[in-house]
Formats: C-alpha cells, sequence, structure tokens
C-alpha cells in the first residue's frame, strides 16, 4: 500500500508540474490538460503497438484463415455444392469474427490510461467549475473538467496521428502497419469477381 501511495504522489507532483509553468491559472490548466493528453496518447500508440507485434502472428493466422475459408465458400457455391458452402462460410465467419474483436481489443487497449487521466483530473479539479458564455439546456452555465479534457484529448490524438510518422519508433511501427494492410498471402475473391463482364461489340 505504502508503495502504491509513493508511486501516485510521484505521478502527482511530475503532472502538477506542467499545470504551474505559467502564472496565470486558466493558461496553466490548458497546459497541463494538453500535456496530460498527449501522454495518454503516446502510452495509448505504444500500447497498441506493443499489443500489434506481441499478436501478430495469431492476426496473420486469422487473417488468412478468414480469406481462405471466404475463397472456400465463394468456390463452392460458383460448383453449387450447398453442403461445402456452409461449412465454409461458417469457418469464414468464426475467422471473421476473430478478426474483428482482436482488432477491436488492440483498438480500446490505446485508451486505457484515459480512465486514469480522469480519474486524477478529479482529485485535482472535481470541484472546479468552468462558466459558459451562455447557459445551455440541461448543461447549465457551468461545466466541470470533462467538458474541456474530452476535446482536447480527441484534438491531441488528431495532431499525434499526424506526426507520428515523423517521429523514432512511431514512423516504423506507421510504415510496418502499412507495409503490413499492403500483403496478402492469398487474395480475396469478391462476388463482383464473379460477374460476367459485359463487351461491347463493333458496330
Amino acid at each position: 500500500m505504502e508503495t502504491w501511495t509513493t508511486l501516485y504522489l510521484w505521478i502527482d507532483r511530475f503532472l502538477v508540474f506542467f499545470y504551474r509553468l505559467v502564472d496565470n491559472p486558466i493558461l496553466g490548466y490548458y497546459i497541463g490538460t494538453g500535456t496530460l493528453c498527449l501522454l495518454c496518447v503516446i502510452i495509448g500508440q505504444l500500447t497498441l503497438a506493443t499489443s500489434f507485434l506481441w499478436n501478430r502472428r495469431s492476426i496473420d493466422h486469422d487473417n488468412q484463415e478468414m480469406v481462405h475459408m471466404h475463397n472456400l465458400s465463394v468456390k463452392a457455391l460458383l460448383a453449387k455444392d450447398k453442403k461445402a458452402y456452409k461449412l465454409c462460410n461458417k469457418e469464414a465467419n468464426n475467422a471473421f469474427g476473430k478478426v474483428f474483436f482482436s482488432q477491436i481489443a488492440m483498438s480500446i487497449s490505446s485508451l486505457w490510461p484515459v480512465p486514469f487521466a480522469l480519474a486524477w483530473m478529479q482529485t485535482r479539479f472535481g470541484d472546479v467549475s468552468f462558466e459558459l458564455p451562455v447557459k445551455l439546456p440541461l448543461i447549465g452555465d457551468t461545466v466541470g473538467f470533462l467538458f474541456t479534457a474530452i476535446p482536447i484529448y480527441i484534438l491531441m490524438y488528431i495532431l499525434f496521428g499526424k506526426i507520428k510518422s515523423r517521429l523514432p519508433f512511431f514512423g516504423r511501427m506507421t510504415r510496418m502497419l502499412s507495409e503490413y494492410d499492403k500483403k496478402e498471402s492469398e487474395t480475396m475473391i469478391r462476388l463482383s469477381d464473379l460477374a460476367p463482364k459485359s463487351t461491347n461489340s463493333a458496330g
């Protein structure tokens, strides 16, 4: 318990430092919150990259299985083999489910720092109210720190996304993911590929 308390106090002193960089408390709040949100984005992206590298073999297998079984189901459909089509289509859907939920899980993994950051902000700014220029229905004329923290996080996420390809490690990960998206061990057959191509006869 003492270790966690010491860790929290260290983190608290570290984060508060950015809020006190300037004398103006409003400007200091936005500088500090911007820094906090940027740290959340960076830590989240590091988690996402680590998760991808750790699970890459499994992701490759599920992607290949999804494409392969889909193609087999299309071929079975062309051969009018209803039983084989149902079996292959079921396996393709199962593989798709694995791919889909693994992508969702990795995306969520990049957001895990946010609730901890908001919990810390609650201890520091839970009683602080920000006045609005106008009174809004169902909201009133004041809002809490969430009203500013969430938009700042979204802004930092967008800005970091625009520059991460130029940063060490993140640039390499961006290129790796780009090459990974283009890599296909087997091309997925689309139903549109099976449609007969119209030919224009010469008059």
